[in-house]
């Protein structure tokens, strides 16, 4: 029975722990104790004995006005090579669509049942779509999620339990059949929607980048802006075309670093 006690408090812990992290995550300057605290909703003293043990295992830097996320955690959340190409790749094109519309421009990767995403480009006037000040985001409720999870062979949600999809808004997708047969016209027109299932009021659509050579994507780009902006049919053919051109430009910068590479080893056996 202690054993069961102390497994639950080492597991509330963790989690706690994950919360104030993630909390660290969105933010782009120091966070004071106190707003960590009320964020998570977590009791201050809680807060603070938790930040203690993650600063000296180098997960949280203390600054003089809060903390931030430390530099062992950063190396951890580094992006993989290929990731790192691909939003290089991707950023002027993602740079022209915002410029040319006004709305946020998004890149993400599928990362289980989540949204990792790469890179996100607005303005001042940016509607907060799925992506804004978010690393990770639920697939489930958000158009890069479902035009991934589309061409996805092991889709996370068709052995999940009932109630496995969480409600974000009151149009969020809870039913797994549902979800399913939106996957499925998605992989058909190779473009999702998400109408107000993440942020009230908020419509994004994705397409994927596909690698060409197993016409599988490895990331989507996505457009969002408020419901009343967002036309589907005119978003859905200037994403297609950013999708199209960022497919190029990663395979065409793929390419090229892989010759460097080849010329590298050559001139190391000459």
């Amino acid at each position: 029975m202690m054993r069961v006690s102390a497994d639950a408090d080492a597991d509330d812990l963790v989690s706690r722990a994950a919360r104030v992290l993630d909390l660290l995550g969105d933010q782009a300057t120091p966070v004071a104790l106190s707003n960590i605290a009320r964020g998570a909703g977590i009791p201050k003293t809680t807060v603070w004995r938790l930040l203690k043990i993650l600063s000296a295992n180098g997960l949280v830097e203390r600054q003089e006005v809060g903390y931030i996320v430390g530099p062992r955690l950063v190396h951890i959340a580094a992006l993989p090579e290929d990731h790192e190409l691909l939003r290089a790749s991707a950023i002027p094109f993602l740079v022209d669509l915002h410029v040319r519309t006004g709305a946020m421009v998004s890149l993400g990767v599928l990362s289980g049942s989540e949204v990792r995403y790469l890179e996100r480009i607005y303005g001042h006037l940016a509607a907060r779509t799925p992506s804004y000040g978010r690393t990770f985001a639920p697939a489930h409720c958000t158009a890069i999620g479902k035009i991934l999870l589309a061409y996805a062979h092991d889709r996370p949600f068709e052995l999940a339990p009932p109630g496995a999809l969480a409600a974000v808004t009151p149009r969020s997708i809870t039913d797994i059949d549902e979800l399913s047969a939106q996957l499925d016209a998605a992989r058909s027109i190779g473009i999702a929607v998400n109408d107000g299932e993440f942020v009230r009021g908020v419509r994004c659509v994705a397409s994927p980048v596909l690698d060409r050579q197993r016409h599988q994507p490895i990331a989507a780009v996505a457009i969002g802006d408020a419901t009343s902006s967002l036309d589907v049919e005119r978003a859905s053919m200037q994403i297609r075309q950013t999708a199209f051109a960022v497919s190029v430009a990663v395979r065409a910068a793929a390419h090229a670093r892989h010759a460097s590479s080849r010329q590298e080893d050559m001139s190391r056996t000459c």
